[in-house]
Parts: structure tokens; C-alpha cells; sequence
């Protein structure tokens, strides 16, 4: 049913409700009132077309603006997570130092029995070139233990067995070790073990030592791999291969 149909059906409608002195129209009044209808019918149509049009203006407008808040979203997001991503630390290459050796060529060519000077004294001592003993050992006489400043000190006396001339030499105890010994009573021995500057050919070394009785030994020194390491190569078919470059210090 159209619009002009409905109007007509509720006209007809009102006017069956009316008196009888409204039953018998005339044409013309018919004629006007199918103007009006047609008129008002027009202006329906016109009103609707017209929200219609602001409607789908309407919708386009906010689909516009929700597409807008939509792209202003994703660039507010793109910049928030590129803030939040970590700055790219360059890394330093890793060197790893290897540890230098000295060569064979650099190294001292000692005999099985060697001249070693003892610093600061000028007792120069022959030393035996034992590379089966671990810690060197030297022959000290009047063995003395005490304490400095609350620390374990030692006093002894170094004898050059050519001269007699005795040299006595104060050390901090670096520690206590205990020596085996076959031809003593005992089972072992215990000795203080010192440090001392050495010198053997060219080479100045600190080194270990333990502090010992070897009045009757026939070398009042002995070497041990302590003292050989890295910088000694023994050659044991000679000896006094690596004669002493050093001069005396006075006493």
C-alpha cells in the first residue's frame, strides 16, 4: 500500500465517521482534497528524502572520524614501542691476551752445578741443579725464629765456605714446610721458607727457599724447579755453563 493509498484509506475513514450531510460530496471538493493529498504526499517524500540524506551525511562524517582517531591511535603506538626499544650497544671485540712464554732461544742454559750469587751479600754460593726437588734449599746456620709488628720473622747466618766471612740476613717466614728425610731419626723435617733475590748468569730471580742445615753437603745450595721455571733449561751433561755477569756488593 503507498502513502497516497494510506491517506486516502484513513480520509475515507474520518469521513464515514462524519454526519450525513457529508455523505454526498461534490467532485470539486474531491478534486481539492486529492491536491492536498498529492501535496502533502510530496512534502513527506521531500522530508524523508532529506533525512535520509542527512543521516548517511551523518554516518559518513563519524566513520570519517573514527577512521581518523584510528590512524592517530596507530602512530601514537608506532612511536610509543619505537621509544621503548633498546638502543643497539655496539660490542667491543673480545681480546683474549694470550699468555707469552719465553722462548727457548731467550732462556739460560745452565749446567748440573752452577755459581749463584746471593743478594745483597757477595757470597757466591756453588749450586747444585736439581730439577727433582720442587722448593730450592740453602745452607743457613744459627736458625732463629721471631716475631715483628705481630708477623713471623727469621734470623740467620749465610757462610761463604771459601772465606769463612759469615753474612747474617733477616726474612719474613713466607710458611712452615716439612721435608722428609730417610737418614734422619725422624720422619720428616720442618723448615721456614724464605724469599731471596739470586742471581745465575745473567738472570736475577726471587725465589724460595728453605732454610737448612748443609754444613756437611758438598754444595751449600741446591736449585729446584721453583727457580727454573720458564727462564732455565738445564743441560746436565755440563757444568758452569752459565758463568755470573754480576759484580761483588760491598758487605
Amino acid at each position: 500500500m503507498t502513502l497516497k493509498n494510506l491517506l486516502y484509506f484513513l480520509l475515507v475513514i474520518f469521513l464515514s465517521g462524519c454526519t450525513q450531510a457529508y455523505n454526498t460530496t461534490s467532485s470539486e471538493h474531491f478534486d481539492a482534497l486529492d491536491k492536498r493529498i498529492t501535496l502533502l504526499e510530496q512534502n513527506i517524500s521531500q522530508k524523508l528524502e532529506k533525512n535520509d540524506e542527512d543521516y548517511k551525511r551523518l554516518i559518513e562524517s563519524s566513520l570519517i572520524q573514527q577512521s581518523e582517531n584510528y590512524a592517530s591511535s596507530i602512530n601514537e603506538l608506532t612511536t610509543l614501542v619505537k621509544s621503548k626499544k633498546p638502543a643497539k650497544v655496539k660490542q667491543q671485540p673480545i681480546i683474549i691476551q694470550k699468555k707469552t712464554t719465553t722462548s727457548l732461544k731467550e732462556k739460560l742454559i745452565v749446567g748440573s752445578v752452577e755459581k749463584v750469587h746471593i743478594y745483597p751479600s757477595n757470597i757466591i754460593m756453588d749450586a747444585r741443579i736439581d730439577t727433582g726437588a720442587e722448593t730450592s734449599s740453602i745452607d743457613a746456620r744459627e736458625i732463629t725464629r721471631f716475631e715483628r709488628d705481630g708477623k713471623k720473622w727469621v734470623r740467620f747466618t749465610l757462610v761463604d765456605r771459601k772465606t769463612n766471612i759469615p753474612y747474617v740476613m733477616e726474612r719474613k717466614v713466607i710458611r712452615v714446610v716439612r721435608i722428609s728425610q730417610s737418614s734422619l731419626e725422624k720422619e720428616y723435617e720442618k723448615r721456614v721458607v724464605v724469599v731471596l733475590k739470586i742471581t745465575i748468569g745473567d738472570k736475577k730471580e726471587l725465589s724460595e727457599f728453605t732454610l737448612t742445615d748443609r754444613e756437611h753437603m758438598q754444595f751449600p745450595m741446591l736449585i729446584g724447579r721453583n727457580a727454573l721455571q720458564d727462564v732455565i733449561v738445564v743441560d746436565v751433561s755440563g757444568e758452569y755453563l752459565a758463568p755470573l755477569t754480576i759484580e761483588k756488593t760491598k758487605k
